[in-house]
């Protein structure tokens, strides 16, 4: 079947996949921009916003916001002291190495011992808003990491954990065993991101300042305060397997029969080959991401079956990516010439019954993943 021009300038996708995408998604919805990271890659993504501060004391601080003219960091206030320069220095690429940052004047919250810094905005730079934990989806008990520790731009390797949530005075308490200075100001974030910054610490815990204080002062200084919440949802929590394995499975399928109608074709544009092998590849390496990251968790909480189904639709979905790869001895030959080789042509018919079954087996395997899902672990890692 000859591959439609749409006015995209996109092959038309079969109408079966496309209905079948959207009765997929209808199942369990996920919301874009939502990512599975578990706690350290997420807290390693987040060192983005980091910087270290040098000033009365050495410590760490945390991009809030960004106008016009300036980017705003929150951090300790005795780490600041009674100094006006301030010598910062990023934890990542996103900004220069070395900066060269003064206080914000007027900004007044010695009771909590938060000051704010602000840096010239170096041209192009964007903040990394979604980093914030939710403060309702965060428990005692749950993992807790440290983004920052003696100078040095890193995640604490060994993780903490959640021992009290805020008190009357915005402070949040984390058992860190280890963690004796050098960290005042730096993030605390669990698997659903940033709780707050660190104002002490002991060889056993942590005090940490909540970030909605943080967002409170600087919000009433009338400055910039940008960071939301991080939309992260760690893989032990069961949400992570709903929504992260019905979006994926809906990408995969469209991008498996949106490739296959295209090489069953005689022709095919180069632009659309070239297109849809690069989609299909971005699906591929979601599949490949996602299709161990699970197992224990459908283990834990769903019915007996279930993760076993997960198995065997793997399987399938790995033995349907094969025939993809027998693709790539011919890709130079179809952009050269415009034309799908025969032996192509006559695979992708073939895969046609097996399609349609790993069709079928998505749409059952997700009804069962949303009918009989049994919840009885602690999810928050």
């Amino acid at each position: 079947m000859t591959p439609t021009s749409s006015a995209a300038g996109r092959p038309r996708p079969r109408p079966g996949c496309v209905l079948a995408a959207a009765l997929l998604l209808l199942g369990a919805p996920a919301v874009a921009g939502t990512t599975y990271d578990d706690g350290p890659a997420l807290a390693q993504r987040l060192l983005e916003g980091v910087v270290r501060v040098s000033a009365d004391e050495h410590g760490f601080g945390l991009v809030v916001g960004a106008d016009g003219e300036f980017v705003y960091v929150a951090t300790a206030r005795h780490v600041v002291g009674a100094v006006e320069q301030v010598a910062v220095r990023s934890c990542s690429e996103a900004l220069p190495a070395d900066l060269a940052a003064e206080r914000v004047a007027g900004f007044d919250a010695q009771a909590h011992d938060l000051a704010l810094l602000r840096f010239r905005r170096p041209a192009g730079y964007v903040v990394n808003v979604h980093v914030l934990a939710p403060a309702g989806e965060v428990a005692v008990g749950d993992a807790a990491w440290l983004l920052g520790r003696d100078d040095t731009c890193a995640v604490l390797p060994r993780p903490g954990a959640v021992a009290a949530l805020p008190n009357e005075r915005a402070l949040w308490r984390a058992d860190m065993p280890g963690v004796l200075g050098g960290s005042s100001g730096a993030p605390v974030a669990t698997g659903r991101g940033i709780l707050g910054l660190t104002t002490d610490s002991d060889n056993a815990n942590i005090t940490v300042i909540d970030i909605a204080l943080v967002a409170q002062r600087v919000q009433a200084a009338a400055l910039a305060f940008q960071l939301v919440g991080a939309d992260n949802i760690p893989p032990g929590d069961p949400q992570a397997a709903e929504r992260d394995l019905a979006e994926m499975l809906d990408r995969f399928l469209f991008a498996l029969r949106d490739a296959q109608t295209v090489l069953r074709g005689p022709t095919v544009r180069r632009d659309y080959f070239t297109t849809t092998v690069t989609e299909y590849n971005v699906a591929a390496k979601r599949f490949r991401d996602a299709k161990d990251k699970y197992d224990g968790t459908l283990q834990r909480h769903w019915e007996a079956g279930v993760a076993q189904e997960w198995s065997a639709l793997r399987d399938r979905l790995w033995a349907a990516h094969q025939n993809f790869l027998f693709v790539n001895a011919h890709a130079q030959a179809i952009v050269e010439t415009e034309r799908v080789p025969d032996a192509v042509r006559e695979r992708m018919a073939a895969l046609e019954p097996e399609l349609a079954a790993v069709q079928r087996d998505i749409a059952h395997f997700l009804l069962s993943v949303n009918q009989r899902r049994v919840v009885h672990a602690n999810t928050s890692n």
